[in-house]
């Protein structure tokens, strides 16, 4: 018994250490000059009710047009989301696959595409399909890549938080995950953790020590991984997208039970 409330109280205590330093943000001169160029990456399993509404955004955001460009995997869709994305605007990849269903999956075989393309990103960035994307979304993250950071997470706010009280509960989960976790993290020079979405990476890392995160939880498998090479995450604090949260606990239960399985 004694040693189980050490334990609790160790972990109580490096929660309190880190989440006392999230309470302030360094001040940063920022570059505003765009000078990357990059790839947009939306994996898109079956989602025609939200496809245009993100391809529109992205098409909206406060960087020269010339600079990205808006990719889609339609991942083995049965419904008409690579038409949807398409008439939007999207540059639609159409994949297929029997058994390699995962989002991970979708991404290794998107970015083995887009490497051997004519056209050549700086950075990749990487979106759910159900997102929305703050304007200035791209210039913090040229801001980091001109700073020198590889692999960077986006801070990720809620777009559903009123809905139910199950989406306001993931909501207040994220914006508490964000201060406590990324930016503390970030202020004391640790790495923060990939979340998903909301996701940039400098090409070149890609290039060097390709994705291979195929699990259920791609995103904490690929964190390692650059951690295992000295690779850290960065935080980008104004780098905000808007994620969907689950509306019932249904939902969040099944949600929450892939993650733990991925985990």
């Amino acid at each position: 018994m004694v040693p189980m409330q050490i334990l609790i109280f160790l972990f109580t205590l490096y929660f309190f250490v880190i989440g006392f330093c999230g309470m302030w943000r360094k001040k940063e001169v920022k570059i505003k000059t765009p000078r990357k160029t990059f790839a947009l990456v939306v994996a898109a399993h079956n989602e025609h009710a939200v496809i245009e509404q993100l391809v529109l955004n992205l098409k909206q955001l406060n960087y020269p047009k010339d600079m990205y460009d808006i990719y889609v995997i339609a991942d083995n869709c049965t419904d008409n989301t690579a038409e949807i994305a398409e008439k939007a605007g999207a540059i639609v990849q159409v994949r297929t696959h029997p058994t390699k269903k995962s989002k991970g999956y979708a991404l290794q075989w998107m970015f083995d595409r887009l490497f051997k393309m004519d056209k050549q990103y700086d950075a990749v960035c990487v979106f759910d399909a159900d997102n929305l994307v703050h304007p200035q979304f791209l210039m913090e993250m040229n801001n980091r890549l001109c700073k020198g950071d590889k692999v960077i997470q986006g801070y990720m706010d809620a777009k559903n938080p009123y809905d139910t009280w199950v989406s306001g509960t993931f909501a207040i989960a994220f914006w508490v995950i964000c201060y406590i976790s990324h930016l503390a993290k970030s202020n004391i020079g640790l790495s923060a953790c990939l979340g998903g979405t909301g996701m940039c990476f400098d090409s070149e890392i890609l290039k060097k020590h390709g994705w291979q995160a195929t699990c259920l939880t791609e995103d904490m498998e690929f964190t390692m991984k650059c951690m295992a090479e000295g690779i850290k995450t960065s935080w980008a604090h104004d780098a905000i997208i808007y994620d969907e949260k689950p509306l019932t606990f249904k939902q969040s239960w099944n949600q929450r039970r892939r993650w733990a399985q991925g985990q």
